[in-house]
């Protein structure tokens, strides 16, 4: 995955239902407008069935597809469009074979591993836990979940790691020692992990303790866009 120096990564769309609603045409001309060479789309990614919110219906994938590689085409020569999905891994996912079908999809250039939430048994997740347990574990289920989808070997970048933290207000030793597994593992598989610009923008989601010991590992940029304004070239 090479991202250009005037490239905007981490974009997403209308779909997902909590980005502002315009049409894909519109980031790529304000990309365009602001001097961009390139613009990644990363929508949230559907699961056959709908099963969570916050994302695109799984009845909407192929048609985002398609209209992005019509914009790729019509835009050729003055902003280059990369079309991807950022999504959970999953292990039963995994298991139906979904990650091996979008990565076999025509016109598909990435796939962006953002653990928001994490499989604990087949079908059951972190978002139906209490308060006082996510508090508490979360970042260790959501941080396994990150090393095990990087080791899928499915995935072409990490979206803000260090967000798995975002419950923590004290950074401890066993933060640290997660840190350091997630950033080891993303250079043993040599995947970039990303900072996320709009994570410094909320509490306790962008921890410069994780990016301190990050030194050794591909690191890029990501504005996660869900607003044109949010665009711009870092």
């Amino acid at each position: 995955m090479n991202i250009g120096e005037k490239d905007i990564f981490h974009v997403h769309t209308y779909r997902c239902g909590h980005a502002e609603n315009v049409s894909d045409e519109e980031y790529v001309k304000r990309a365009i407008a602001i001097g961009a060479t390139g613009i990644w789309f990363t929508d949230h990614a559907p699961f056959p069935g709908d099963p969570f919110g916050n994302r695109m219906k799984y009845s909407e994938l192929d048609e985002y597809i398609e209209t992005l590689s019509e914009l790729k085409k019509k835009y050729q020569g003055k902003l280059d469009i990369h079309i991807g999905l950022e999504t959970e891994y999953f292990p039963s996912f995994d298991d139906a074979g979904y990650y091996k079908e979008l990565k076999a999809r025509e016109n598909f250039d990435m796939l962006l591993l953002g653990e928001h939430m994490a499989e604990t048994e087949p079908g059951e997740y972190t978002f139906s836990w209490d308060k006082d347990k996510l508090n508490a574990e979360e970042y260790i289920a959501l941080g396994n979940a990150q090393i095990q989808g990087i080791n899928s070997g499915y995935f072409d970048a990490v979206a803000h790691p260090d967000r798995i933290f975002r419950r923590q207000k004290t950074w401890s030793e066993d933060m640290d020692a997660m840190a350091e597994q997630i950033i080891a593992c993303a250079c043993k598989m040599n995947i970039p992990i990303e900072i996320n610009e709009a994570s410094k923008n909320q509490n306790n989601h962008f921890r410069k303790e994780f990016w301190d010991k990050a030194g050794a590992a591909q690191i890029i940029h990501g504005v996660d866009a869900h607003t044109l304004d949010e665009l711009r070239v870092l």
